[in-house]
């Protein structure tokens, strides 16, 4: 049983609190809405990072994963998360266009919840039972095949959860609001993730791996209870997200009934409304959505930014896994340092979300912050050049490599779970519905998966003609994907608009939905 400690977080964490609760928005069903999807998400995240720290100990285990080999099938399993994904999107639009955002959001966590608990079970029995895993299934162990289907799912179902319970905050806040305390949301969730992080060398000990990744499905069982206590009260209350979409529906069968009285007998235009609601094929989805990003550029700078963030992201998160396999041979001091580089992530990112970020999201616009944003990572991607300029002069050992691996991840991941995520979140809140719920999905699952399953193929193809040694030249593929990323954040920033135009916009969607 982990007890708190008094210290920098847990005096940040009350001091927030405290601001949070004083404050006269918590009055307010929306207030208390906002507060349980927060929670819910923090929940969300700190599972994914017991699954984490599981999956990765378990990709790179000699017993059950892939061994001194999971460097060269470490970038094919990225790869495969991908079309997964896709199935994953696919299948939330349906569920999306049939019954709406709430049972959406409950069925895809349902599912992330019954493969978490299916893969401890197998996990945990394997352990215990070798000979079990030793089982070969195409001539494969089917450990390996277990372990590679886990970390696959692993690394396909955070982004479409977080991506939903975003969906519903930018949905009941201002601008105003949004930039007042998204802030302090991102950061709840980088505590308890930083809780989790540094509990797994505790945890693994106790439970084992398979036990982590049932404690994960545990903690999306509570992400599931308060998520559906929030659209309860947004629905109760007058504030439901789903109001903007079944307005829009209600207009446009209002449209074709009208359309179609002219042309058809009463009985046939009857039944226009439930036209609206088709079996959408893959092509129809597909052409919905180009026919949204085209109607919504913003969208489209923003995936773009995504795909080469997400690409410098699987660069270093390979390196890293590379440097980690040949360093620290013991499976559960490979997850130990994952949690804990994770865990100094989040708490990194605790201090700026609670300490830097709201001062800055008050006195700076966003494009402002988003030109800024890459310049960091792109520092740690020009130092990390200087050993294959200079030989020796900063790495001489396996140990020393690693650290300057392990720096450079946790400044990119810093950035992102600190600024990014919280900047990317108020792109959207002025935009519609569909931006909001359908477009961000696309971004958040699809480019998510794409950047970092496009550049694993690229890896994978390295890694294949270097007769399985591909970690040449890829400090040179990270700053060059460092300066691409920093091009499309420019570019993005030029489309993004003030805090005026983004309140001014969403007084106008409110308008219409009245």
């Amino acid at each position: 049983m982990l007890t708190p400690t008094k210290g920098p977080s847990s005096t940040a964490l009350s001091a927030a609190a405290r601001s949070i609760m004083n404050s006269p928005l918590l009055e307010s069903p929306k207030a208390k809405s906002g507060v349980a999807m927060a929670s819910a998400m923090a929940l969300h995240f700190a599972g994914y990072e017991l699954a984490r720290g599981s999956n990765m100990a378990l990709f790179t285990s000699s017993s059950l994963g892939f061994g001194s080999s999971s460097g060269g099938y470490y970038p094919l399993a990225m790869a495969c998360a991908s079309p997964l994904s896709m199935f994953l999107l696919l299948s939330y639009t349906r569920q999306l266009d049939r019954k709406g955002p709430r049972r959406a959001l409950r069925s895809t966590t349902l599912l992330c919840i019954s493969a978490l608990t299916i893969s401890g079970i197998a996990m945990a029995t394997m352990q215990h039972n070798e000979l079990l895993g030793n089982i070969k299934i195409l001539s494969l162990p089917i450990s390996q095949i277990i372990v590679w289907a886990s970390f696959v799912f692993q690394n396909s179902y955070a982004h479409l959860l977080y991506a939903q319970q975003w969906s519903f905050l930018g949905s009941i806040f201002t601008p105003t609001e949004a930039g007042k305390y998204y802030s302090y949301v991102a950061g709840l969730s980088s505590i308890v993730s930083m809780i989790a992080g540094t509990s797994v060398s505790r945890l693994v000990e106790w439970i084992g791996l398979g036990g982590l990744l049932g404690l994960a499905a545990a903690s999306l069982t509570a992400t599931l209870l308060l998520a559906d206590w929030a659209y309860s009260t947004a629905e109760k209350h007058g504030f439901d997200p789903s109001r903007e979409i079944q307005k829009q529906k209600k207009s446009k069968t209002q449209s074709k009934l009208q359309d179609e009285k002219q042309s058809q007998p009463t009985s046939q235009s009857t039944d226009a409304s439930t036209e609206e609601k088709p079996n959408k094929t893959l092509l129809h989805q597909i052409r919905e959505g180009i026919s949204l990003f085209r109607r919504v550029p913003t969208l489209g700078a923003l995936f773009f930014e995504t795909l080469c963030f997400q690409s410098l992201s699987t660069i270093l998160s390979t390196c890293f896994v590379m440097e980690l396999n040949s360093s620290v041979p013991n499976d559960n001091e490979r997850a130990s340092w994952t949690g804990n580089l994770y865990a100094t992530s989040n708490g990194l990112s605790t201090i700026f979300q609670f300490f830097l970020l709201p001062v800055l999201t008050q006195r700076m616009e966003p494009k402002h912050l988003w030109r800024l944003m890459p310049l960091l990572p792109l520092i740690c991607g020009m130092v990390r050049m200087i050993p294959s300029l200079f030989p020796g002069a900063l790495v001489s050992s396996s140990s020393s490599a690693l650290y300057l691996v392990a720096i450079s991840l946790l400044t990119a991941k810093t950035m992102d779970y600190s600024l990014r995520n919280v900047l990317a979140e108020l792109v959207y809140v002025p935009l519609d519905f569909e931006s909001r719920y359908v477009g961000k999905e696309i971004i958040a699952v699809f480019a998510n998966r794409f950047g970092k399953s496009g550049m694993a193929l690229i890896l994978s193809g390295l890694n294949f003609i270097r007769g399985g040694s591909s970690g040449g030249g890829l400090s040179g593929l990270a700053l060059a994907i460092s300066f691409g990323w920093w091009g499309s954040a420019l570019s993005l920033s030029s489309l993004i608009p003030s805090k005026q135009e983004a309140e001014r916009m969403v007084a106008e969607r409110d308008r219409k939905e009245d």
